[in-house]
């Protein structure tokens, strides 16, 4: 049906031309330019320019046509390009996987050679060589990718922790600092930036940062904690000042609060009396031994205890505390302590006595008989204590990764936990 309607439109054109021509038989002169011209029968001239005027518009149709064809085949061409290269990549990230990091690592490399901005893959072969402790090629891929495209966050930021796995905290901040300055407002970079300030021990410039995040944060719950975490690296800012005022004066603006948290107010206690103020030392341990009992507080009264009537002061304060707040054994402990100070053996056995000698035996309990005996005299007993004893208990830990230390701090520089330092003997329950 088609073709015969093509061949009817063909004879209808040329017997229109037929037509045309025979309308028109005389001569004319047909002007190409101002000095050439030609003689030509009329009819055939307006043919000829109709068909040259066709002739054109096929010419441009076909030239538009040939643009068209040859996008569509060199976007089908970028098309299995790139599909190509996410198959290396794809296929690499496999290798490495399934622990053939040398063909895995010759895909990923060739990917990202053949897409350079192409972050996740030269990630992902850094990722490789950190996985088996070349940290150095590592770091080198990343500095390489990061000075060609040093716009590129995920570049940025992996860079950034490969500098912490090698342990080289100032290029690790400085690149941090980089990205902050690109993006100032994503808590991925706020986040990283200040744990990078509080391991290099900067409390002041990582308080800062974790004001900003927190106002960058949009759940509550989560704002909640970064504002206790906040709290914490005031505390510390507060500790790091070396002029004894200024240190008290940052301590009691934490410790306003009611509901300061016991580490603020034991090393608010300790600046006051480094200051030569133990009286309000004094109140401020009592204050909070009334609160939160604690074996730090009771050792921190007993440390400026410069007389008996101290020392009664702090048992009274003890005998006021209620009883499901508080071991009762570790107490009788503390108090036998506090006896042997005053050189009250009597005092310290009964004290002793009241623990028992029933499993389990708490800390320093053989210590303290080993001391009492020797007080007395009974040197064969205090012997037979002490062999007893299980050695030298540690004076603190932390009770989330077990560190042990010699003086109690307020945030373990281990697993940075605050308030999770305990006593050997210590008489909270919590």
């Amino acid at each position: 049906m088609r073709r015969a309607v093509v061949v009817l439109v063909g004879i209808a054109m040329v017997c229109l031309v037929a037509y045309l021509a025979w309308l028109n038989p005389v001569d004319v002169e047909f002007h190409l330019a101002p000095a050439y011209k030609v003689q030509g029968h009329l009819g055939l001239l307006m043919v000829f320019a109709c068909l040259t005027g066709a002739v054109a518009v096929l010419v441009v149709v076909w030239l538009q046509a040939g643009r068209r064809a040859f996008l569509a085949w060199r976007s089908r061409r970028r098309q299995r390009r790139s599909e190509r290269i996410d198959e290396w990549e794809e296929r690499g990230e496999q290798l490495v996987w399934a622990g053939d990091p040398q063909r895995g690592r010759a895909l990923l490399q060739k990917a990202w050679q053949r897409r350079p901005h192409n972050a996740h893959a030269v990630i992902a072969l850094a990722a490789s060589y950190r996985d088996t402790g070349e940290l150095h090629r590592a770091r080198g891929l990343l500095f390489d990718a990061a000075n060609q495209y040093h716009t590129d966050p995920e570049i940025l930021f992996a860079l950034a922790d490969a500098y912490r796995a090698a342990g080289e905290r100032g290029p690790c901040i400085e690149v941090l600092e980089r990205l902050r300055a690109l993006h100032p407002h994503a808590p991925r970079v706020l986040r990283a930036l200040r744990d990078g300030y509080v391991e290099g021990h900067r409390w002041k410039e990582a308080a800062a940062l974790q004001e900003t995040l927190i106002g960058e944060l949009r759940d509550i719950q989560q704002a909640t904690r970064e504002r206790e975490y906040l709290t914490v690296l005031h505390y510390q800012a507060g500790l790091a000042l070396t002029e004894p005022t200024a240190r008290i004066r940052a301590l009691e603006s934490l410790a306003d609060n009611r509901t300061a948290a016991l580490p603020i107010l034991v090393s608010l206690g300790d600046a006051l009396l480094a200051g030569g103020r133990t009286d309000e030392a004094s109140v401020v341990w009592e204050r909070a031994l009334r609160s939160s009992p604690r074996t730090v507080l009771v050792e921190r009264l007993a440390a400026i205890a410069s007389e008996p009537r101290h020392r009664d002061r702090l048992r009274t304060l003890l005998r006021k505390i209620r009883a499901d707040q508080i071991d009762a054994a570790h107490v009788h402990l503390v108090n036998a302590q506090l006896y042997l100070a005053d050189g009250n053996t009597d005092a310290a056995a009964k004290e002793l006595e009241a623990v028992g000698t029933g499993p389990p035996v708490p800390p320093r309990l053989h210590h303290l008989w080993a001391e009492v005996h020797k007080a007395r005299g009974q040197l064969d007993q205090a012997v037979n204590a002490y062999a007893h004893a299980n050695g030298t208990p540690r004076a603190y830990h932390c009770i989330a990764c077990q560190r042990g230390a010699s003086e109690w701090v307020g945030y373990c520089p281990q697993c940075s936990h605050w308030d999770s330092y305990r006593a050997a003997v210590e008489i909270s329950v919590t």
